[in-house]
């Protein structure tokens, strides 16, 4: 997280944050700029239409309504089948966090699994290592776990291929923590309607902020799995959503895909049109109420300045 970033006694920035008790690190992803590769300076993603967040298994009576609300028809769930519990919340086992299925009020549940298969961690051992590893090299571990991700996009076409209908409802995408695999899928839309890159990573270290409650649990659980054996500043990092993770994950796309164009073309198996679409959908012909905080410290939140912007750019007071 940037020196910028919100005390913790400080409410949260809405917007972008959706406050929806007893879940965490919930988001609207519109507001941001995407004049990068458009002629249209004042555009920017649609407000409303696609939300970002953590596993609702937590979710209260008064959050189901704010959820309900927000006119959400589907929430897609990219959790492998190894973190979805049957029982209880926050049950652990190899250091794999499992919360139960929670069914939404007015939402169809849509189960995705983002990598090629379930991998099963059956062996403690493997799975310390495996551990071990995600909280050593964290860019390269991310960049690695992103491009299983993208590598196997053809399990992610049911999610894209809604925004190439017309009039796309508005959705609900997380993992568990709403971080990394969340991250790379809106890495793809943010990149394809042209938001910047800087701003992309900035939004996506807005994560930092979004689980600082939620964070030092999280830790708290895994310490305790058994036999892992990871001592508690491996285990943070774990949780930690830096910029330069999907600065580096840009760059992959480019270099490894083609960028995103060519990414929809080739692993999502869409055609010009379609990505036409998506692009229309996303864009409206709105100012950006986001914009960068490089010039003022005391206004940005992971270098994103987290308010209304006037029109001459600046940010509201």
């Amino acid at each position: 997280m940037s020196s910028h970033a919100a005390p913790d006694d400080s409410p949260l920035p809405t917007p972008p944050f959706v406050q929806i008790p007893g879940m965490v690190n919930v988001r609207d992803l519109g507001g941001y700029p995407t004049s990068e590769s458009h002629q249209r300076p004042h555009s920017s993603i649609r407000r409303g239409l696609i939300y970002r967040g953590g596993e609702p298994s937590r979710i209260t009576p008064e959050g189901r309504e704010v959820f309900k609300n927000l006119g959400i028809t589907k929430v897609y769930d990219i959790r492998t089948k190894d973190e979805i519990g049957t029982e209880k919340n926050d049950t652990v086992s190899l250091g794999i966090l499992r919360q139960p299925i929670v069914e939404l009020e007015g939402a169809e549940r849509i189960h995705l699994n983002v990598f090629a298969e379930n991998v099963e961690m059956k062996d403690k051992n493997e799975s310390a290592k495996n551990w071990e590893k995600m909280g050593k090299n964290t860019t390269e571990r991310f960049i690695a776990k992103a491009v299983e991700v993208l590598d196997h996009g053809n399990n992610l076409i049911p999610f894209f291929a809604q925004f190439a209908k017309p009039n796309p409802a508005p959705i609900y995408l997380h993992c568990t923590a709403g971080k990394d695999r969340t991250g790379t899928v809106v890495m793809l839309l943010f990149r394809l309607a042209g938001v910047p890159r800087e701003i992309v990573a900035d939004e996506y270290q807005l994560t930092d902020l979004g689980l600082r409650e939620a964070a030092p649990k999280i830790v708290e659980q895994i310490l305790k799995s058994p036999n892992l054996g990871l001592d508690e500043e491996t285990v943070k990092q774990i949780v930690v959503a830096k910029k330069e993770y999907l600065l580096g994950l840009c760059d992959v796309l480019e270099k490894r895909y083609g960028g995103a164009e060519q990414y929809f073309r080739d692993y999502l198996k869409m055609s010009a049109a379609e990505v036409q679409v998506i692009k229309s959908n996303l864009i409206v012909d709105e100012k950006p109420i986001f914009g960068r905080a490089d010039q003022d410290p005391n206004t940005g939140y992971g270098g994103l300045s987290c308010g209304l912007l006037s029109p001459d750019g600046t940010k509201r007071v």
